[in-house]
C-alpha cells in the first residue's frame, strides 16, 4: 500500500508548535504516512535532543532551511519561499500542513508554485493578534493570511473557536474552508503531589506544606510574566506562606529577575530555568496561573487540566476554552494585577477537585481526539 508524503512547514519548532509537531511526528502510523519537516533556525532544546533519534529512526525527515526566519525580510523570505519550492518539487508530497504565521505563508505560498493539491495550515495564534507588531504589520499579516488562505489553503486547522472567529472577523475566508481542531495531550500519569515537589529541587527553600502557584512558559511579551509577578506580590502580601514557582527562559528573565530582587520577593518567588520535564510538573502545584496577553491554544493549561491543577488564567482566545469559571478555575482579564490576585487566593481557599478538573481535560483535549479528527482530513 503507498504511504501519503507529508511535508510538514514550520518556521519555528519550540513550545506549543513544537509539541504539536512531534506528536504528529510521533502518533501517525508510518505504516500510512511518510513524514518530512522543513523547519528553521528557531528549535529549542527538547527539538535539539531528539533530533538525531527522529532522523535514525525515519520516523520524519528534517530539512533544515536557515532563510526560514521569524523577524520580516525580503531577502530571508523569498529564499524560504524559492528553497521550500524546491524541497516541494523534489520529495513531490501528497500533503503540505505548514505551522505557525510566518511558515504559514512561506509554506503555501510554495505549495502553490508546486502544485500541490492537499494544503492545510495550523496557526497556532495569528500573528495579527501579536501586540509587539506594529498596526502597519498586522495589516500585512492580515492581508497575507487572506491571500493564502484564498489561494492555496485546502483548510486551516483553528486550535480554538475564539480564532476561528477571529479569523472570521478578519474576513480570511468563508467559514467553510475552517475546522477547529483541540490541541490535545496524552493522559499518562503524573508524579504525586509529594513527589513532583521534590523534583522541583526546592526542598529546603520551599517548606513542605506550603501552597504553591506555578506556571510552566516562556518568559516573553506573549506570556506576559511581568503580570503573574506582580500577581504574586499582591498574594504574598496577604498570606505570606504562599510561594510562586515560573519554570522557562525567554528574553524577559533578566527584567522579571530585576523586579523579584527590587521588591523583595525573592524569599516567595522563585523563577527556575527552562525543564524538560516541565509537563509532569505541573502536578506541585496547588494553582496553575498563566498571564497570556493572546492565545491560540495553550498546551500548559491543558496539561493542568489533565493533572488536576485548577487554573488562574487571562481572559484571552484559547484559554477561555480551557477554563470554566466555577468548574475547573477562574478567569481574569488580560493585565488585571488585582483581578489575578482575586482569582489565585479564590482557588487556594475554594479548590475545585482534582477530578472536577480533570473531567473538563476528559471531555475535549485528549491527544487521540486531536490526531483522529487532523488524520479525518489527512485521509479525506
Amino acid at each position: 500500500m503507498n504511504r501519503t508524503r507529508i511535508m510538514y512547514v514550520a518556521e519555528t519548532v519550540g513550545g506549543g508548535v513544537r509539541k504539536h509537531l512531534l506528536q504528529l511526528i510521533d502518533g501517525l502510523n508510518p505504516d500510512d504516512f511518510e513524514l518530512h519537516l522543513i523547519y528553521g533556525p528557531r528549535y529549542d532544546a527538547v527539538f535539539a535532543s531528539r533530533m538525531n533519534e527522529l532522523q535514525s529512526s525515519h520516523k520524519v525527515h528534517l530539512i533544515y532551511l536557515p532563510d526560514l526566519q521569524r523577524a520580516l525580510s525580503v531577502q530571508h523570505d523569498s529564499a524560504a519561499i524559492r528553497q521550500t519550492a524546491q524541497v516541494i518539487k523534489d520529495i513531490r508530497p501528497d500533503i503540505v500542513h505548514c505551522h505557525s504565521s510566518k511558515a504559514g505563508i512561506i509554506g503555501r505560498v510554495a505549495a502553490k508554485m508546486g502544485g500541490v493539491h492537499k494544503v492545510f495550515y495550523t496557526p497556532h495564534a495569528y500573528a495579527f493578534d501579536a501586540p509587539e507588531f506594529s498596526k502597519s504589520k498586522r495589516e500585512l499579516f492580515i492581508m497575507a493570511e487572506r491571500w493564502a488562505s484564498r489561494l492555496a489553503t485546502t483548510c486551516t486547522f483553528n486550535v480554538s473557536e475564539g480564532e476561528f472567529r477571529n479569523a472570521l472577523r478578519h474576513h480570511i475566508d468563508k467559514p467553510s474552508k475552517f475546522d477547529v481542531i483541540y490541541n490535545g495531550v496524552p493522559d499518562t500519569p503524573h508524579p504525586s503531589h509529594a513527589e513532583a515537589r521534590t523534583r522541583l529541587g526546592l526542598d529546603g527553600i520551599v517548606p513542605a506544606d506550603a501552597l504553591i502557584v506555578g506556571c510552566a512558559a516562556w518568559l516573553d511579551a506573549r506570556k506576559d510574566p511581568m503580570t503573574f509577578v506582580r500577581i504574586a506580590e499582591q498574594v504574598i502580601r496577604q498570606r505570606a506562606e504562599a510561594h510562586f514557582v515560573y519554570i522557562g527562559n525567554g528574553d524577559l528573565h533578566d527584567t522579571v529577575m530585576a523586579y523579584v530582587h527590587e521588591h523583595h520577593l525573592d524569599g516567595n518567588v522563585h523563577v527556575l530555568d527552562y525543564r524538560e520535564d516541565a509537563s509532569t510538573l505541573v502536578s506541585a502545584f496547588d494553582v496553575y496561573l498563566l498571564a497570556s496577553l493572546y492565545e491560540g491554544m495553550p498546551y500548559s493549561l491543558i496539561e493542568a487540566a489533565q493533572a488536576g491543577v485548577p487554573i488562574a488564567a487571562t481572559r484571552t482566545t484559547g484559554n477561555d476554552e480551557v477554563v470554566i469559571p466555577g468548574t475547573n478555575g477562574e478567569l481574569f482579564a488580560v493585565g488585571d494585577v488585582n483581578g489575578g490576585a482575586q482569582a489565585v487566593q479564590h482557588l487556594l481557599d475554594n479548590p475545585p477537585t482534582s477530578q472536577q478538573v480533570r473531567d473538563t481535560y476528559l471531555a475535549r483535549f485528549t491527544e487521540q481526539q486531536m490526531l483522529e479528527h487532523i488524520v479525518q482530513w489527512y485521509k479525506r
